[in-house]
């Protein structure tokens, strides 16, 4: 049986085949060097409409799994908008006020709770307003 870790390195290989940029090694690294990561706090991510007030965020639920997100649809092949986010986390813990999207790993499906809908493989937007909870991850 594989470890958590050797899983999350293995999707996150894969993943770099379908997308550009360094994302096995930027998932592998928890979403980014510590200076990334302490730059994104103090200047959160993210354009958010109506003022700046309503804007979409994920909340990682899953107990085994960290979830890739970005701030940016427009350019969410970009690994510069990418962010990990551990299990228990939301966007707003890894600097990102808003949140556009969110990745599914090949051969995995992430269930919401809004209606236990799954959703497969790729990239998934993410609405201004949106709370989305992802509260289960297989792979």
């Amino acid at each position: 049986m594989r470890s958590r870790y050797s899983a999350i390195v293995t999707l996150a290989a894969a993943a770099a085949v379908a997308l550009p940029g360094a994302v096995a090694a930027h998932a592998a690294a928890g979403g980014g060097t510590g200076a990334e990561q302490t730059t994104a706090e103090a200047r959160p991510m993210g354009e958010c409409s109506i003022g700046g007030h309503i804007c979409g965020n994920v909340y990682n639920r899953d107990n085994r799994y960290p979830l890739m997100i970005t701030n940016n649809w427009g350019k969410h092949g970009s690994s510069s908008t990418w962010r990990t986010l551990k299990p228990g986390q939301n966007g707003h813990h890894v600097g990102v006020k808003d949140v556009d999207g969110y990745w599914v790993g090949p051969g995995c499906k992430a269930k919401r709770s809004l209606g236990m809908r799954t959703v497969g493989p790729g990239w998934h937007k993410v609405r201004d307003g949106q709370k989305i909870q992802i509260v289960d991850i297989r792979c």
